[in-house]
């Protein structure tokens, strides 16, 4: 079995690895190809209804998002289009499952820019459509100043996304305005100083992760126009036992799929910044309930980026942004464990990763 895997990084370019594992189950991984991407392309994103167009967040000041007509053979990538995001280090963007729109939320400056894009959603406008601006703080005067949204997902398509906002302690959830721009329809409120970073949405629950307090939080998810709160259902640790918590700090969740290879799902947090020898760890939970089933040592230095892929989801590619490299692992007992398969040590500032 073969396959191949796009790195983004904080460097100027995009990378492809090739990933090919032998019938005796030898893993190996390779530098296919490197495309020049501007400063900081940190997330990469596969447009939904053609994976052959890719596009790319600049992490800066300046804020730019780029798309490419990737080739599958070789990885490389051709730039076509870019446009500005309307404010400063977006650390995540989505292209959402019409294939015809991007969110991007920008971190730094409090806001979230919505893309409609234009030929074969290839190319870009001359600016956003709109820019939504967040407010709010929390109580960690040097983290939570001012609002910082750090993910999207897209709950109900094309009507309802979630955005964390790290800097406000919410989740805030946004609906269409009458003109189909965005606005804050309500919000899910998280513990004070928790800092949620990345979400989750399964079996009608929402699962933050908080990157501050290093904490995965369970809650109810009622629809946004019944009037009911959300409530909590449990808050558990996501760092290994024994570890600092002030210390560490979590970065990446992942939501394994559903399918008849996988017939259960789980949850997949990173954890960063762990001085163990064995590098950071990846924590493996079951849902609801939530409940860590095993701690996964990667071997990895500040474990920022992940993903799962494959036919079935049956890998997951992990990276280290100061060292360790880029790992694949195998997802095992029905996806209750982690076995590396092959890791590149030259690949260095990863990311964000996407399979092709």
């Amino acid at each position: 079995m073969s396959f191949k895997i796009l790195v983004g990084s904080y460097t100027t370019f995009i990378t492809a690895l090739s990933f090919t594992i032998s019938s005796t189950g030898v893993g190996q991984l390779s530098v296919l190809s490197k495309s020049p991407a501007g400063t900081n392309p940190s997330w990469i994103a596969a447009n939904p209804t053609n994976t052959s167009i890719v596009y790319a967040g600049q992490e800066n000041n300046a804020g730019q998002l780029l798309s490419f007509v990737l080739n599958p053979s070789t990885g490389v990538l051709t730039k076509e289009s870019s446009i500005s995001t309307g404010g400063s280090d977006p650390a995540y963007f989505l292209p959402l499952a019409s294939g015809s729109e991007i969110v991007v939320p920008n971190y730094g400056s409090a806001t979230v820019a919505d893309i409609r894009l234009g030929k074969g959603d290839l190319v870009f406008p001359s600016t956003y459509s709109s820019l939504l601006t967040l407010q709010g703080s929390g109580p960690i005067t040097d983290r939570q100043a001012s609002p910082h949204p750090h993910e999207v997902l897209e709950y109900i398509t094309g009507q309802e996304i979630l955005v964390p906002d790290l800097g406000s302690d919410k989740v805030w959830r946004l609906s269409r305005t009458a003109t189909n721009a965005w606005q804050v329809g309500g919000f899910v409120q998280q513990p004070a100083g928790s800092g949620p970073r990345h979400i989750a949405v399964a079996g009608g629950y929402l699962y933050t992760l908080h990157e501050i307090s290093n904490t995965l939080t369970q809650q109810t998810l009622p629809p946004l126009t019944s009037g009911i709160q959300p409530t909590t259902v449990t808050t558990v640790s996501i760092i290994p036992a024994g570890a600092d918590n002030s210390t560490l700090a979590a970065a990446e969740l992942m939501l394994s799929p559903l399918n008849a290879a996988f017939p259960t799902r789980y949850l997949y947090a990173t954890n960063r910044f762990d001085p163990n020898p064995l590098g950071d760890s990846i924590a493996i939970f079951s849902l609801n309930p939530l409940r860590l089933v095993k701690q996964v040592y990667t071997g990895l230095n500040q474990l920022r980026g992940a993903a799962i892929g494959g036919p079935n989801g049956e890998y997951l590619v992990a990276g280290g942004l100061v060292g360790g490299g880029v790992s694949v692992f195998q997802r095992t007992r029905g996806g209750a464990d982690l076995v590396k398969l092959a890791n590149l040590p030259s690949i260095h500032n990863s990311s964000s990763f996407v399979f092709f």
